[in-house]
């Protein structure tokens, strides 16, 4: 049965089961979901549109409340659909989460690992949240294909035994994209880069035209924000904001780091419109300092409650037990997680390297969730499809041990 089952596990049949997933994700968004909402995102989207302005409060100016790439998605389709905008943005996004399972199965055949490959597709098309997000207006449904394809691109150029410079420029107008989609990629990114000249897998010629791609096409955010807010801003303004909202009512699990109350949290949103954001930066800093003196017990309590919080469900739902949360999210994240240790143990026994960059991209991800807030699921699925290709490594690998302990032993005569 398992050699029949491994027969399926074919690329054709990734595509096939690709697009039937696809054909559901149209007809859930069109029959059940209908309605869509927007944010922060979607309020600077409309203002590009209208007022030919990267704002979100267009009596307060320029705005770098969220890197650009997002918004200005969402700003072409406001300019092409008008009032059916999110519906139509909402098809596109179901439509490019088409590109992941490929994106999966096309950087781990680098590896010479096809069958992983598929396997994690499989398991991304099986999820219940990538299935859901579509319908959501946030920068995570661009953000993982990006993410995927500079994967490819990378490890494309890695393997390679001859690279060509539009290799490095295609790569780099790629990074570019990337950082100005989420910044908390950056670090792991940057370090990879780096690697490709310490490893010699970019002659200094072809590593200088990738940075400088890089370069041109993000220094114009910070050119702008420094001509905005005339202060250095080189990703976005949200930092303190981050910080206070991790210690409110509503974006802390824990009772005790519960520091700032519901009515005061709502008296400061409702003056975002009326201050700039980086004196509302001030602001949160100064809220922070009042309510924790900035006591570093504070801090680690709530990183080590942060950190609960992403790897399992963000304190909004922890208390609802409802179907849909309890099968769809709190239990199937905890057998992720649970799959996900498991296969570090035979990832450390085959390949110290695969181990150590799995625990570094994982790390990459949580921390600056643990110094900031994890109320949205969205940060969790930021990165955990890697978590399916480590499952599906797994399940390889004890295909292989089932198949050598069913191995037929034939005795001398």
């Amino acid at each position: 049965m398992l050699a029949k089952l491994k027969s399926f596990l074919t690329y054709r049949n990734l595509i096939l089961a690709n697009l039937i997933v696809l054909a559901f994700k149209m007809v859930y968004l069109v029959f059940v979901q209908k309605e869509f909402g927007g944010l922060e995102d979607f309020t600077i989207a409309k203002n590009i549109v209208q007022y030919h302005q990267y704002s979100e409060f267009i009596d307060q100016g320029g705005t770098a409340f969220k890197l650009p790439v997002y918004p200005f998605c969402m700003a072409i389709f406001i300019w092409l659909f008008g009032d059916n905008a999110l519906f139509g943005l909402a098809i596109f996004q179901a439509i490019l989460s088409f590109s992941i399972p490929v994106l999966i199965y096309k950087t781990l055949k680098l590896f010479g690992l096809k069958k992983v490959g598929i396997i994690g597709g499989l398991l991304f098309l099986l999820s219940p949240a990538y299935f859901l997000y579509p319908g959501n207006m946030e920068a995570t449904n661009i953000f993982v294909p990006i993410l995927l394809l500079w994967f490819y691109l990378y490890f494309r150029i890695w393997f390679s035994l001859e690279n060509k410079t539009l290799d490095f420029i295609i790569f780099g107008i790629v990074t570019a994209f990337l950082f100005l989609t989420q910044v908390v990629i950056v670090p792991l990114s940057g370090l990879m880069i780096l690697a490709l000249l310490i490893f010699k897998k970019a002659n200094f010629k072809n590593f200088s035209y990738l940075i400088l791609t890089i370069v041109l096409l993000y220094s114009p955010w910070i050119i702008r924000n420094y001509y905005v807010f005339d202060k250095f801003v080189p990703s976005k303004t949200p930092t303190w904001q981050n910080i206070y909202y991790g210690f409110t009512e509503n974006g802390q699990l824990m009772d005790d780091l519960k520091l700032i109350s519901k009515e005061r949290d709502h008296e400061l949103y409702q003056t975002r419109d009326e201050k700039s954001e980086l004196i509302m930066e001030d602001i949160y800093k100064n809220e922070v300092k009042k309510v924790t003196n900035f006591e570093s017990h504070y801090f680690i309590k709530k990183a080590m409650s942060n950190f609960f919080c992403l790897w399992f469900v963000a304190p909004k739902y922890f208390d609802d037990n409802s179907l849909s949360v309890l099968f769809g999210r709190k239990m199937y994240v905890v057998l992720l997680n649970l799959l996900t240790l498991i296969s570090f143990i035979f990832i450390y026994r085959k390949s110290k390297i695969m181990f150590w960059f799995s625990v570094l991209f994982f790390a990459n991800f949580s921390f600056p969730y643990m110094i900031g807030h994890a109320n949205n699921m969205r940060f969790k699925l930021d990165f955990e499809w890697f978590q399916l290709i480590l499952i599906a490594y797994l399940l390889m690998e004890l295909y292989k041990y089932y198949q050598q302990k069913n191995v037929p032993r034939f005795r001398n005569a």
